[in-house]
């Protein structure tokens, strides 16, 4: 028996707009995390990110209908509906947008060392710092890119940009964040 897990997303869209709202929750299983993390380093409160993954999804099912595969993944199309709520967000509020505080990044190994575990949570510390420091649209290529591992090409989808735009801007934002990086570090010595 086919299990929902082996199903790809574009046929999860199909059976989903045919009334199937199983297939819709196992989308929704795949990508609820990515969104979240999006949504939670743009806004630094856990439990807005949580409200807001919510509402992308209300919106992706209820946009459903009308949704068409254009070539990139059913994550970008939820990529860019979050960043939506956020810009609605922000505009009912009447300010911009958070310094980013990117989420502790899962650890690949699952047995590591405690020595390492430390190592990495003070790096990525060291680099969540660095990051709240940098503009909003290169804090916003670097959690595209490096947090949600999207695509030169998704990430321009979802910023509403060029590829070629994407990759300066992801270039400029590697040199900017490796300078603030040598700053801080040469303050501490």
């Amino acid at each position: 028996m086919l299990q929902w897990h082996d199903i790809d997303d574009d046929q999860l869209i199909k059976l989903a707009k045919e009334g199937e709202a199983e297939a819709f929750g196992e989308l929704y299983e795949r990508h609820v995390n990515a969104v979240y993390r999006f949504l939670y380093a743009r806004l630094d409160n856990s439990m807005d990110a949580e409200d807001f993954s919510e509402e992308v999804f209300l919106r992706a099912w209820n946009s459903l209908p009308s949704y068409h595969e254009r070539g990139v993944p059913f994550l970008a199309f939820l990529l860019i509906i979050a960043r939506n709520v956020l810009i609605d967000h922000y505009r009912r509020n009447g300010r911009s947008p958070q310094q980013v505080t990117i989420e502790d990044i899962q650890l690949r190994d699952t047995n590591p060392e405690p020595s390492e575990v430390t190592a990495r949570n003070l790096k990525h510390a060291e680099i969540r710092q660095a990051i709240t420091r940098l503009r909003d649209d290169y804090q916003e290529v670097l959690v595209l890119r490096f947090l949600n591992d999207l695509s030169p090409n998704e990430t321009a989808q979802v910023m509403n940009r060029s590829t070629g735009a994407v990759r300066v801007l992801q270039h400029r934002a590697i040199v900017a964040l490796r300078k603030t990086m040598e700053e801080e570090h040469e303050q501490r010595i």
